[in-house]
């Protein structure tokens, strides 16, 4: 069969065979003429025998499902991003949008689904704020790690947000294999008071629910916390939320890491500004993972973001895009695609195991999904290469030329993502 998927469910039997002209299983070496067996949306083989029955196609690649580790779905009615000079005018215009946005956060998280979903990412790892719908995300093609927001530097709010936090982590025994997984997400030093955070951490690791956490974001960050002055501090007191004294002089991020890793599973969300002590404490901590935002990162100007450290110090580094108030779009092959052209010589292998494997590593679901191996989840993206090599797997596949023409969650393929041709 050659064709573009059949998308609906009379077309998803119980057993199928898909093929490409390249398998790239992550875990292993490319298949050329590769094809993926499954059952009951599982692998159940890897292998290059013919199969007549198979939904071929041609001389795409078939890679693992996109895992995008970091989203902030509530702001995918933007059409551009936040336009701002420095990171402290950013957070003003964030406020402004959350004030007088027409939209709800359930509604405005459907149109970041369906973005996700038609440029072939599979999982997403999401902070949710207040008013997030569980039923969205239940009816979603899309696997989904959920990270509940967490805000108070008020140390009289923290009660509160506990209880939030506790009651968020309530579905995680009824959701089974296939439903959302839920954690939570204190969401940075900045705008979380340290003994909620500490309790947080604490709560993760008893109930065994994963953290992330912005960290090390910006220099602004850093200032804060080692002396509560900065641009940051000053927002924060016009705004009227600020506390002298409620963070000790001198804390560093490495405060916030020890912390963390507490939890099963620990995302450091950006890491832009981590010193080396932290690398080396995060090399340390094999379930502490960085989540960099290439584009997101790039729209700040940031210095240049140590993710080549990271991952020759052993740190599992995963992608994300961040949200549309600070990036064009929701593609983390997107992503993929501006890295490899910023850095030509790095091994496009890895890159694709940024997105895929590790982002399953670190959001806690690597049994589950990031890699095409017999046993997971038959979770797929398909990609038509710029060009063609019959040498090469990778050839054109990271070019800009490049796109997705499909994708697949647990054996069934994704509305959205239809094959183009």
């Amino acid at each position: 069969m050659h064709g573009p998927p059949p998308n609906s469910a009379a077309h998803n039997p119980s057993r199928q065979s898909i093929a490409g002209r390249w398998v790239i299983p992550v875990e292993g070496s490319p298949i050329e003429h590769g094809i993926i067996e499954i059952e009951n949306g599982r692998i159940v083989a890897l292998h290059q025998n013919p199969a007549e029955d198979a939904v071929s196609f041609g001389d795409a690649v078939i890679v693992p499902g996109l895992i995008n580790a970091h989203t902030h779905l509530e702001f995918s009615s933007l059409e551009q991003p936040l336009a701002a000079d420095s990171f402290a005018a950013w957070i003003r215009a964030v406020v402004a949008h959350r004030r007088t946005r027409s939209i709800s956060n359930a509604a405005a998280a459907k149109i970041g689904l369906h973005e996700s979903a038609a440029s072939g990412t599979v999982t997403v790892g999401e902070i949710a704020t207040k008013g997030w719908s569980g039923e969205l995300f239940a009816d979603t093609d899309l696997r989904a790690v959920i990270f509940r927001e967490l805000l108070a530097l008020h140390p009289d709010r923290i009660p509160g947000q506990l209880s939030i936090a506790s009651e968020h982590l309530e579905p995680a025994q009824e959701s089974g294999e296939s439903g959302p997984v839920f954690g939570l997400s204190p969401h940075a030093p900045y705008s979380v008071h340290p003994e909620l955070f500490r309790e947080v951490c604490g709560l993760a690791a008893a109930r065994s629910a994963p953290i992330a956490f912005h960290l090390a974001e910006t220099r602004e960050e850093l200032q804060l916390l080692d002396s509560s002055t900065g641009p940051l501090v000053d927002l924060f007191r016009e705004m009227g939320f600020w506390i002298d004294g409620q963070i000790e002089a001198g804390t560093r991020p490495l405060d916030y890491l020890q912390e963390m890793a507490r939890a099963p599973q620990g995302i450091v969300i950006h890491g832009n500004y981590l010193s080396d002590s932290e690398i080396e404490f995060l090399a340390e901590h094999s379930n502490l993972t960085v989540v960099y935002c290439p584009r997101t990162h790039h729209f700040f100007r940031h210095a240049p973001h140590p993710w080549l450290k990271l991952h020759e110090r052993g740190v599992r580094v995963a992608l994300g895009t961040d949200s549309r108030a600070s990036n064009p779009d929701l593609s983390l092959w997107n992503e993929i695609v501006f890295l490899h052209e910023r850095f030509p010589d790095v091994a496009p292998a890895l890159l694709l195991q940024m997105a895929t494997r590790n982002g399953a590593g670190g959001l806690g679901i690597a049994e589950e999904t990031g890699s095409i191996v017999p046993g997971k989840a038959a979770d797929l993206t398909v990609i038509q290469p710029a060009h063609r090599d019959d040498r090469d797997a990778f050839a054109g596949l990271l070019s800009s030329g490049s796109r997705v023409v499909a994708a697949m969650r647990g054996g069934k393929w994704i509305q959205s993502a239809r094959l183009r041709r």
